[in-house]
């Protein structure tokens, strides 16, 4: 009964967003702003703008991590084929509902169609140049006018560039209507995402807690991020794991790797099993496959290298708090080259000197993935743990989803100041602190429950 209550709740919070998203669609005749839902109250109240931003988004997300809570805790993980129909209903549900608020302090998607629009339309290829510098010549068109001025080449991979050139050929002339053909495409393979975690697990607390996720619903459908692909091909490569089609698998984690490069990691844990020179043949295949994807949809190897520009910006991660605190650029330069050593090296020892074959140890690597490599390290990266969802124990599941809530309250700051600079670091700090609570009240907790677990075996001898 509390779970179909929490629905009904999580369904009207969604509304309560959406309907003024929808009312403001119509009131600007569909010629929407970058940051989409952010702006909609300014005619209501301009001077407290940042005060009912900020009231909104942290009653919006604290409504949708209560009802979530409530849903997941009181769900088994058993069920037949009549209650996981309903689970996919009601997900669809959601993820529709959701996919009416338009995004907010994100402007990836308006640039994910912005350059779909300049390759497919007007022929010039965004690893090749600068994207502001040609938004000028085309601000007449719509979907390229709504985009940021970003001042740098295309910094996703080949993949992710044809899904762009393929919406962008659209011609809707309508950033609305651009931006609603990547929802859609999202809410289609946020579903595919639950399927196949339902495929691997055959566990429909699993779904739940990956489909009906605030930070799922708000990152991947509401702002429309392209790392929702990320899990789709780390989860389809895990399907064809556990089915013994390891050629398919690393075809699935290569085509991952062609949109960001983070399924890389999970490669190891797709061919562990195998002998060591299936494993070589295995590599060899990723790397064939990545390098000639490449050439045939940029006509450049080195066109890969522009993700550079993604981890040379020092935003809303560990480097940007140490340059707050006073860390010269020439010394930050230095221990950030130290930090991806690190990782590296850790990697390296824990996946093929102590092969270490549990997912939980991946995992972790994604976490300090992005806490050694990333030098921009936004919210929504922390999706890409649910790649990896089905191979952790139920435990480890809570820390992920410890760690999407607390992602989701420390972006209040973005949303009260802006992403200015300096607020990065605010948000860096507050996502880190928050998670370290967690753990800490995690572990007295697990103390406490061991000292009576032993406390009463005392009693009996």
């Amino acid at each position: 009964m509390k779970k179909n209550i929490s629905k009904i709740i999580m369904v009207i919070i969604l509304l309560a967003f959406a309907i003024p998203n929808i009312k403001y669609i119509i009131e600007v005749n569909g010629k929407i702003e970058c940051f989409g839902a952010s702006m909609i109250f300014e005619t209501i109240m301009n001077k407290g703008q940042a005060k009912i931003n900020f009231i909104l988004y942290f009653t919006f997300i604290l409504g949708l991590i209560f009802t979530y809570l409530i849903i997941i805790i009181n769900e088994s993980k058993d069920s037949n084929e009549k209650e996981i129909k309903k689970v996919f209903i009601f997900i669809s549900i959601v993820s529709v509902i959701s996919s009416l608020i338009l995004p907010n302090n994100s402007t990836d998607v308006y640039y994910y169609g912005a350059v779909g629009r300049l390759d497919s339309k007007y022929g010039i290829n965004m690893y090749e140049e600068n994207f502001n510098e040609f938004q000028e010549k085309y601000i007449d068109d719509e979907t390229i006018k709504a985009s940021p001025a970003i001042e740098h080449k295309f910094i996703y991979g080949p993949l992710w560039s044809m899904i762009c050139k393929v919406i962008g050929r659209v011609d809707t002339n309508s950033s609305l209507g651009t931006l609603y053909l990547f929802k859609i495409l999202n809410i289609i393979v946020h579903l595919l995402n639950c399927y196949l975690i339902w495929k691997i697990s055959n566990n429909k607390k699993l779904v739940l807690i990956y489909g009906l996720n605030p930070l799922m619903i708000f990152e991947g459908i509401i702002n429309v991020h392209n790392d929702i692909f990320l899990i789709l091909f780390s989860l389809l490569a895990l399907l064809l794991k556990k089915h013994n089609k390891i050629g398919l698998a690393v075809l699935s984690i290569t085509l991952g790797a062609l949109i960001k490069y983070i399924p890389i990691i999970l490669l190891p844990y797709i061919v562990n099993n195998e002998k060591v020179k299936k494993q070589l043949i295995y590599y060899l295949e990723f790397i064939l496959v990545f390098l000639s994807v490449t050439f045939v949809l940029t006509g450049s190897i080195s066109s890969i290298l522009t993700v550079v520009d993604q981890t040379g910006k020092y935003a809303n991660s560990l480097y940007l708090l140490l340059y707050l605190k006073g860390v010269k650029f020439s010394m930050l330069s230095k221990i950030c080259f130290a930090g991806k050593v690190l990782f590296c090296i850790l990697y390296f020892i824990q996946i093929f000197i102590r092969r270490k074959k549990e997912g939980k140890n991946y995992m972790w690597f994604i976490i300090l993935f992005i806490l050694l490599a990333i030098t921009n390290f936004r919210a929504w990266y922390i999706m890409w743990l649910f790649g990896i969802i089905t191979e952790v124990n139920m435990k480890d599941i809570y820390k992920i989803i410890a760690l999407t809530i607390c992602a989701e309250f420390s972006n209040y700051i973005m949303y009260y100041y802006g992403e200015g600079f300096i607020y990065g670091g605010d948000y860096f700090l507050t996502l880190v602190v928050l998670f370290i609570l967690y753990l800490l009240v995690d572990k007295i907790i697990e103390l406490i429950q061991n000292k009576d677990i032993w406390q009463k075996r005392l009693k009996k001898s």
